[in-house]
């Protein structure tokens, strides 16, 4: 597919903390006929419920569902990446993936206060595939080193997540 194509996907980049509310509303987006790819669900599938995963478990979940971007891409399928896109690094990466398909992400920030953040993390046991395990203190690193995404970055929506 070029940049001349008619028919594009559109990718999404969900984006924010953990317990900001990323993956309900990747779910509203799922409803409208996106496709959904997440760390969470991987891991668990392969029976991980505890975050952060170990390099070799997230090196391979990362080519699994880079594969999968790139069939859905090829497809024509409209995508949203319910990851936490945290680091401008990742955002930088996931889209310098897109620029051979034309592709510019939209990015939806999901804002959220520590205190409701953090709350529902500290509710997760593991017992579904978007209820993983952090501790109290990597919740609280993951929230207080977020890197919000900034004007240069491309279209951003901000959301607030509560």
């Amino acid at each position: 597919m070029s940049e001349n194509s008619p028919l594009k996907s559109k990718v999404v980049f969900m984006c924010g903390a953990a317990g900001s509310g990323k993956t309900t509303y990747a779910k509203i987006l799922e409803q409208q006929g996106y496709t959904r790819l997440s760390f969470d669900e991987e891991s668990f599938k392969r029976g991980y419920k505890v975050h952060p995963l170990p390099k070799v478990i997230y090196d391979e979940i990362k080519k699994t569902l880079d594969k999968e971007l790139h069939e859905l891409i090829v497809q024509n399928r409209n995508i949203v990446l319910d990851y936490s896109f945290w680091s401008r690094q990742m955002r930088d990466e996931y889209k310098d993936k897109l620029i051979p398909f034309g592709i510019k992400p939209e990015i939806i920030l999901m804002v959220t206060p520590k205190e409701i953040a953090l709350q529902r993390i500290k509710t997760r046991k593991g017992t579904h595939q978007n209820d993983i395990i952090l501790d109290e203190q990597m919740a609280m690193h993951y929230y207080e080193h977020f890197q919000k995404p900034t004007a240069d970055e491309g279209d951003i929506t901000v959301v607030k997540g509560y």
